[in-house]
């Protein structure tokens, strides 16, 4: 009884992330620029995933409170208040024709919003990632 509510409940939190990727291709779909389709993105991840997410896009800088790596492309988010960095990090290189244009970087403390996993989360932020590669004309390098 217990392995079918675990995977009950485990389906149900895929099909958030699932509902979360429509909604950022339906966006994609009416926002043609890369800075709108950059900014849906940050603020579905910033709202349902995790709070401790930065985007650096063609030298747009979201999340980092202006906190950039050396080439300039490589996101930084803000140390927490409380001083310590989520239990869980993604980071991804997000590349157009010419190279590198910027990246992803994010902490997760399991459950968070959704009540994912760490193992889920980080197959949202893939998936979500993915998509955010596509949308601005490349593709990303996890």
């Amino acid at each position: 009884m217990s392995i079918a509510l675990d995977a009950i409940q485990s389906k149900r939190r895929v099909e958030r992330v699932m509902e979360a990727a429509t909604a950022l291709l339906d966006r994609y779909a009416t926002h043609p620029d890369p800075g709108d389709r950059a900014t849906a993105f940050f603020e579905l991840v910033r709202r349902n995933l995790t709070p401790e997410i930065a985007l650096v896009h063609s030298g747009r800088a979201l999340g980092t409170d202006g906190l950039v790596g050396v080439a300039g492309t490589e996101a930084v988010p803000p140390l927490p208040a409380g001083g310590q960095r989520g239990e869980v990090a993604f980071r991804a290189a997000l590349t157009g024709e010419d190279g590198v244009i910027g990246s992803v970087a994010a902490y997760y403390t399991p459950p968070g919003a959704l009540g994912l996993t760490a193992e889920e989360w980080q197959s949202a932020m893939r998936l979500l990632v993915g998509i955010l590669g596509l949308g601005l004309g490349g593709s990303a390098t996890l």
